[in-house]
């Protein structure tokens, strides 16, 4: 009889417990702390160290006020006992350890190991969907590359030399580390990770997953560097929560020492929302609230949206599947970029998770691209391809890397912005909650954030600089419209001067004027400085000379205007050729100027850290003078 009780007693599971301790305490003696939690049948894990927690919004008012703070510790318990564990004095709440697992591509499978193309589910509402699930590869990671225009950036000197990307997976095996037994060491560039003792030796446990998102980074970003952030469990369980709690804490801890890794690509999610409903839409579970502390601290974080989308969803999704029924959790964040799929003819792919999602509905945010020839086969020839939204989202990682070696201080919200206003739409015009803002453009994006953009308005041709201490340009269209009376004008002034900033604004101490006339003068300390190139038929750039003034067909042209001199172009009757050697005479302008602007980009980022570092010197130099003063060392 009491064999048979013990065969009916509940199986314990894993939860993570919410404890308050007072404000200070260490995180080992909050360990110890735990361990006097009495409610029965709680077995703390020794494993899972006492994490330090952010409360959630509403309630750090109230910690700060007690002089409390929240750690986070991991333990087993009968489910029934959950609500004695929850009534003791120190524990706030009582969180299940939620079941994780990757996003790569799963069809469903005929008899053998052969794949097959999974059967539409739903419709597919961005015509025509790819539900091959990368069964053959469709274009190979180079040609990834070249598609984004990375390649470009390349040539501009960023392959993502001096940024670290954090590859939150099942494991990397490590070329130069001491790989398990039956594996083989095949990423390169791992420098570091956690579990500490073990980092980069195995893959294993998510079938070589971890390997194919670090290739796919490092094939956008092939000088960056990775952390492998191992969070799969043990084979009967693909991973939990808690590893992915730690494995934040590891990096956010690595980033105060410093100051990496800069970006965190997370491709693994929850595939249904039965596996935990609080982790799936309550903003304040603990892991929700670690990628906030993440991104609080400057990293930058990015999460596949899931293969959960209803056109041909991933078996794993069950009922769960399509607008509102796929994206779950941290995953769909509002602060994270959540990214989707399509393949490299931009067809949408069916199981590319769809929002709105639980957390936010404005989701997913763009979508990047699957499908490719990538470590799968290429590498590894256990796979077809590197599918899912699992390699979607190490390719945008790997974008992003580009984007923080040109600029380190870029915030999250400053490059997911710029991926989603350069985004190519391939659903219904705008946001759509398929494809998000559209396909990213990883060099229209560079150039949104980089670049001198100069914006021509329709009527009449107007030359605009924004308030951000940039000049920008944009790639397309670099066609100048113009209209009969087209002018030239820099703001409504119309002055363009330098403020002492030292960011180019405008001031009451004009350096830089456009007249009325409209020819471009320079300030004195400007004048006889030489153009970067040689407008058709005029000479060198000096004083007398007019740069450029815009004009139309039915209007002369000056190019190059002396004194004592006339113009180089004349009055003369519309003509097609004429009309075509005008056209090609403002494009060859246009290259002349924005070489020219993007020069000065350069200058004015170079003199503003200059202006910055005085600032802060100077600064120093000031509170070292008040304390010397108030202390009466000096009079």
């Amino acid at each position: 009889m009491a064999e048979d009780n013990a065969a009916e007693a509940p199986q314990p599971i894993a939860v993570l417990v919410e404890m308050r301790v007072p404000v200070g305490t260490p995180r080992a003696f909050a360990q110890q702390m735990a361990t006097g939690i009495e409610a029965p049948g709680f077995e703390l894990d020794p494993e899972f160290e006492a994490m330090p927690m952010s409360p959630p919004p509403e309630e750090a008012e109230m910690r700060a006020a007690a002089g409390e703070t929240v750690v986070l510790v991991r333990g087993m318990i009968a489910e029934d006992k959950i609500s004695e564990l929850e009534a003791q004095s120190n524990v706030i709440k009582v969180w299940r350890d939620t079941p994780i697992a990757p996003f790569p591509q799963a069809p469903e499978r005929a008899e053998g190991t052969e794949m097959v193309v999974s059967p539409a589910a739903g419709p597919c509402p961005i015509p025509p969907c790819d539900c091959t699930f990368g069964n053959p590869a469709n274009g190979t990671i180079a040609g990834v590359a070249n598609y984004l225009g990375v390649n470009q950036i390349w040539s501009k000197g960023y392959q993502g030399a001096g940024i670290v990307i954090g590859i939150v997976d099942g494991g990397i095996t490590a070329i130069g580390r001491p790989v398990k037994p039956g594996e083989t060491a095949r990423v390169p560039r791992v420098i570091g990770g956690w579990p500490t003792t073990d980092w980069g030796t195995t893959a294993a446990a998510w079938g070589n997953h971890g390997n194919m998102t670090a290739t796919d980074a490092l094939g956008m970003a092939p000088d960056a560097q990775i952390y492998d952030i191992r969070i799969s469990g043990a084979p009967t369980m693909p991973g939990a929560i808690s590893k992915a709690l730690q494995g934040f804490q590891w990096a956010i801890d690595q980033y105060r020492t410093n100051g990496t890794p800069q970006i965190l690509s997370n491709s693994w999610g929850m595939f249904q929302e039965s596996w935990d409903p609080s982790y799936g839409s309550d903003p304040n579970h603990p892991f929700t609230r670690k990628v906030v502390e993440a991104l609080d601290e400057g990293i930058l974080v990015l999460f596949a949206a899931g293969n959960c989308g209803q056109t041909c969803p991933d078996g794993r999704c069950g009922s769960d599947n399509g607008p509102g029924k796929s994206i779950w959790g941290a995953n769909g964040h509002p602060r994270v970029m959540t990214v989707g799929a399509v393949n490299i003819d931009e067809d949408w792919v069916g199981y590319s998770s769809q929002g709105p999602a639980t957390l936010d509905p404005n989701k997913p945010d763009f979508c990047s691209i699957t499908h490719f020839a990538g470590y799968f086969p290429t590498i590894d020839p256990g796979g077809t391809s590197d599918g899912g939204t699992s390699a979607a989202t190490p390719i945008a990682a790997g974008v992003v890397a580009l984007y923080k070696q040109k600029k380190p201080s870029l915030t999250q919200d400053q490059i997911k912005n710029a991926i989603k206003g350069t985004a190519k739409d391939i659903g219904p015009a705008g946001f759509d909650q398929h494809s998000g803002s559209g396909i990213m453009q990883a060099k229209a994006a560079y150039d949104n954030l980089f670049m001198v953009k100069l914006k021509f308005a329709d009527d009449p041709v107007t030359l605009k600089f924004r308030d951000d201490p940039k000049l920008k340009i944009v790639d397309d269209p670099i066609k100048l419209k113009y209209r009969d009376d087209a002018k030239l004008k820099v703001a409504d002034d119309p002055k363009l001067k330098v403020a002492d900033d030292p960011k180019l604004k405008i001031a009451d101490d004009p350096k830089l004027k456009i007249a009325d006339d409209p020819k471009l003068k320079f300030a004195d300390d400007r004048a006889g400085s030489a153009m970067p190139y040689q407008p058709p038929g005029g000479a060198g750039y000096g004083s007398g000379w007019t740069p450029f003034v815009l004009a139309t067909p039915h209007h002369s042209m000056a190019w190059g205007e002396h004194s004592g001199g006339g113009v180089s172009a004349v009055q003369e009757e519309p003509s097609v050729a004429g009309y075509e050697a005008m056209i090609s005479q403002y494009e060859e302008a246009l290259i002349g100027i924005r070489e020219k602007l993007e020069q000065a980009t350069g200058e004015i980022e170079a003199l503003d850290a200059q202006y910055q570092q005085i600032a802060e010197d100077q600064q120093a130099l000031i509170e070292e003078y008040e304390q010397l003063k108030a202390s009466g060392e000096i009079e």
